[in-house]
């Protein structure tokens, strides 16, 4: 019962937020999804100036789609998406050092709108896989919600904490700080990519969230 009553008020606030689109051509994100159980997912990751949505600005997007079939999990990085944007303030020194984003590289890059013309299609009404996916989901609304009029809808995964659900499944004494995303590939063997590329963590994100799963 309560799950009934969840989905109802779930698929309730969805319409309301569907009615409040000033672009009703992006209705889809804002869907019930057909199933319960997700079956796609898309990994995503920003590389942004800072850590403060309200004065930091977003610098490239990684976004890659992730979908359960039934002989295990496909990371489609045929379809990935790397997108570097032109933020309204350039990057500093400090900040190039670990992004490697230089104010000529993202004085070539897409506007924000446009940006989100390629993103949200790929979106669409799938949860989000991140890692610390709230702090993405701030930089992404604050643009997202002056363009579609509201904020997205997509439930959002973060992998840091289904490690600690699943850690807390097998043993309930295991309970501490969310682990560090380098912890988490060490431990179950995922290659490293090269870091602070966002398309590179995303694809890492995804990686890990499809060990999760299976186990």
């Amino acid at each position: 019962m309560f799950h009934r009553i969840k989905n109802l008020f779930g698929g309730q606030k969805l319409a309301r937020q569907k009615q409040r689109l000033s672009k009703p051509e992006y209705a889809y994100l804002f869907d019930t999804p057909l199933s319960k159980v997700p079956h796609e997912w898309v990994s995503l990751d920003l590389e942004m100036t800072g850590l403060n949505a309200k004065q930091d600005y977003i610098l490239s997007v990684g976004a890659v789609g992730v979908r359960k079939e039934s002989n295990g999990f496909v990371i489609d990085t045929d379809s990935a998406l790397s997108l570097v944007c032109r933020p309204p303030v350039m990057p500093t020194h400090d900040t190039i050092v670990i992004h490697g984003l230089r104010p000529i590289d993202v004085d070539n890059g897409l506007s924000y709108d446009e940006m989100l013309t390629q993103l949200l299609p790929m979106l669409k009404n799938r949860p989000i896989i991140g890692f610390c996916v709230d702090m993405d989901m701030a930089f992404l609304n604050a643009i997202a919600k002056p363009f579609l009029g509201v904020e997205l809808a997509n439930k959002l995964v973060d992998v840091s904490r289904l490690y600690q659900q699943n850690q807390h499944r097998h043993d309930p004494s295991q309970v501490g700080q969310l682990p560090h995303l380098n912890q988490l590939l060490e431990e179950y063997q995922i290659p490293r990519l090269p870091a602070h590329n966002a398309l590179n963590d995303a694809i890492m994100t995804a990686m890990l969230f499809t060990h999760l799963m299976k186990s």
